[in-house]
């Protein structure tokens, strides 16, 4: 104790530990005064999916001030006072807290992941000559009315006062002597989500699938489908009630990832099976693809105006008001789909397959291999097929090969993504980088492609007998012009990046991790 940094210190207390019984301890071997204490609101935000608590980040909402603080030990990094609480980071006014929410929360809402009352009471330590030599702050975190039976978190803060080591030394070690626990902040933040019923992390799309490779194919196959099931059913109400876009996003990824799976992995169910629920994903697909689109591009505003001159941005603001209509009506056709029968029913018959037992079926060949050999197989034959289809790219880098490119890189990392736990850490997120930087240069230009035929089919649908249309559709496009710009940078660029996905040493890393018969054949 005596060689530590005098940093403030907290002690877990028991619950209900009462500014009483601090009192109590404290006359017999200190003078103290107490300050007034006080009782003030405190809510824990975070998105959805826990962005800020993954990069060691939690902000908080006291009373009318908002603070973004670093765990575990609390380090406060900006605060701002606010009249609302936000939903988005773009509702707060410019200012270091926002730069700093901004990269990481992105899209997503701020969410209530705990609201509780925060009872503060502050001790004076005094010497002889009545000087304040330590500090001390009993804080208790507890629930509003109607929340009693969830528990109190209750701790004391000491406090060095410059000049007092030893005064701060002893009363820290005597708490520590007298059985209490030393704490951070963060596991305060902890406690009280815990308290709150809210699991930090408990919500990913990430796939993080335990496998066994030994385990049968069938199974291995049906237990990342179970993950991407929940992973649908998670986010039906957070589309639902329209909370951000990123419900939608993450639950359209599942569904493209399960469409990938059966369409990938043939011989494993038996055709009929496969084929039936390939068509029924498309069509979930289908169902949501206007309103996934249309959050796209309202997602883009502000980055479709700063393409702009200066003079246009105004002139472009009625396309996205009527774009905005038009997801008001996209978004309610999901929703009635989503609560239909034949979507239930979809969803019901694709769980009862899904946790069905193993069984043999001569339709179904591959079923009992390992699923080791399978996916080093499936992943590798994708592999190649990426490399054909670059290297035929390469030379002719035009919208139909980059587009057929793109997908097989797609597909190509899904299957990498589904089995990545039967490979070596480090090695699979080598390969995925590498993959991710190919892909992401595909998409920019698909992205770019899309977007200009979008936009032109868009001007068409804008009324043109008012001079203010004409002008937005000037604007639309000055736009498509800027976009088009973008789209040759990225189709410039194809060959630098493929080129270093393709390159030796990744080709023998690809080789190592997947080409096992190939490695057999040779011996």
């Amino acid at each position: 104790m005596d060689g530590q940094i005098l940093n403030n210190m907290i002690f877990q207390m028991p619950d209900g530990y009462s500014f009483g019984e601090l009192e109590s301890e404290l006359a017999p071997i200190h003078a103290f005064e107490r300050e007034r204490p006080f009782l003030e609101p405190l809510t824990l935000l975070d998105t959805f999916d826990w962005r800020l608590f993954d990069e060691s980040l939690a902000l908080y909402l006291c009373g009318n001030k908002l603070s973004l603080h670093l765990l575990p030990d609390d380090d406060i990094l900006s605060t701002l006072t606010t009249v609302i609480q936000p939903v988005f980071v773009e509702d707060l006014p410019e200012s270091n807290l926002k730069r700093q929410l901004a990269p990481v929360v992105e899209m997503r809402a701020l969410l209530k992941r705990a609201e509780v009352q925060r009872k503060t009471c502050s001790y004076r330590i005094l010497n002889m000559d009545d000087k304040t030599v330590v500090r001390i702050i009993h804080e208790e975190v507890c629930f509003p009315a109607g929340n009693d039976q969830r528990p109190s978190v209750v701790h004391l803060k000491i406090k060095p006062v410059r000049g007092y080591p030893k005064h701060f030394r002893d009363l820290a070690n005597h708490f520590a002597e007298a059985g209490c626990e030393y704490i951070t902040e963060g596991d305060i933040y902890l406690q009280i989500l815990g308290a709150a019923g809210a699991k930090p992390g408990d919500y990913s799309s990430k796939l993080e699938i335990k496998l066994e490779p030994d385990m049968r194919s069938d199974e291995a196959v049906k237990r990342v489908l179970r993950f991407l099931l929940e992973v649908m059913k998670i986010n039906e109400p957070g589309i639902q009630t329209d909370i951000d876009t990123e419900f939608l996003h993450d639950y359209r990824v599942a569904v493209r990832r399960t469409r990938s799976a059966l369409t990938q992995l043939k011989h494993v169910f038996p055709p009929e099976k496969t084929d039936r629920y390939k068509n029924d994903f498309a069509s979930l697909g289908e169902t949501t693809n206007q309103l996934r689109d249309l959050d796209v591009y309202l997602l883009k505003e502000e980055a479709y105006k700063s393409m702009l001159p200066v003079v246009l941005r105004e002139d472009i603001a009625p396309m996205f008001a009527y774009l905005r209509e038009k997801r008001s009506k996209s978004l309610m056709d999901v929703v009635n789909s989503l609560g239909s029968v034949e979507y239930g029913r979809i969803k019901n018959d694709w769980e009862v397959f899904l946790n069905e037992p193993a069984a043999e079926n001569h339709e179904a060949p591959y079923a009992g291999q390992s699923i080791i050999d399978l996916a080093q197989d499936r992943i590798y034959k994708r592999y190649r097929s990426v490399i054909r289809d670059g290297s035929i790219a390469l030379q002719d880098p035009q919208e139909k090969q980059l587009h057929l490119l793109r997908i097989e890189c797609k597909k190509l990392r899904y299957l990498i993504e589904f089995f990545a736990d039967l490979f070596p850490r480090k090695k699979i997120d080598m390969v995925l980088k590498q993959l991710r930087k190919l892909q992401d240069n595909l998409g920019d230009f698909n992205d770019f492609c899309i977007q200009e035929q979008y936009l032109l089919e868009i001007s068409e649908e804008l009324p043109v007998n008012e001079a203010q249309s004409r002008k937005t559709i000037l604007a639309i496009g000055s736009l498509v012009g800027a976009l088009d710009n973008e789209k040759q940078s990225a189709q410039a660029s194809f060959s630098k990046t493929f080129t270093e996905f393709s390159c030796p040493e990744n080709r023998k890393l690809f080789r190592n991790l997947f080409a096992q018969k190939e490695r057999e054949a040779s011996l």
